[in-house]
């Protein structure tokens, strides 16, 4: 009878032993999810943290770009507007009296 309980003694170490490695890997395995999770989220977070920023440069280029077109075409306009002032400085005269002599019949 001592021979069977020594074996079931070394059979119940072996079970513990057991248990307790397949606890500590399960533990483990549980941790490498957690990290991996963890490592996703943080990498979702600083890629879109990383795509605000490019949309932020993206659209303050953007503005530049514009307000700098913007500022062209004011330019052009105010350009085109003293082009047609001094033509009217220019030719006002002459203007007046062509269409006194059209509107007064000398023209004809």
């Amino acid at each position: 009878m001592n021979g069977t309980n020594e074996l079931l003694r070394a059979i119940l170490k072996i079970d513990e032993e057991e248990r307790a490695r397949t606890q500590a890997t399960e533990e483990y395995r549980q941790k490498a999810q957690a990290d991996k999770a963890a490592k996703a989220k943080q990498m979702e977070e600083q890629a879109m943290e990383d795509m605000r920023r490019d949309v932020d440069e993206f659209a303050q280029t953007e503005k530049n770009r514009a307000e700098g077109e913007l500022a062209a075409q004011a330019k052009r306009k105010q350009q085109i507007l003293d082009q047609l002032d001094q033509q009217l400085q220019k030719n006002k005269d002459a203007w007046v009296d062509t269409i006194l002599t059209r509107v007064l019949g000398g023209g004809q």
